[in-house]
């Protein structure tokens, strides 16, 4: 993931895409180790930003909630 172009395509993201990016994100994070873990957090930041700056926090909230209750979910392949 390049964080650059990132920055560029959050402003242009869906919510539904939004929130499919911060369960994947999420899931790289749990799952990940070193560059992958620390790219995740890294998106995940910048996605609660975006979600901030939409008035959107609580879609944040509930994914990220999710995700981490039920690591097992997450399917990265």
């Amino acid at each position: 993931m390049k964080i650059d172009r990132l920055e560029r395509a959050l402003p242009r993201m869906s919510n539904k895409a939004l929130l499919r990016f911060i369960r994947r994100s999420v899931c790289q994070t749990l799952l990940g180790h070193g560059a992958s873990a620390d790219e995740g957090r890294a998106a995940l930041d910048m996605v609660y930003v975006e979600c901030s700056r939409r008035g959107k926090e609580h879609l944040y909230d509930a994914v990220y909630a999710a995700v981490t209750s039920h690591p097992e979910r997450c399917d990265l392949h």
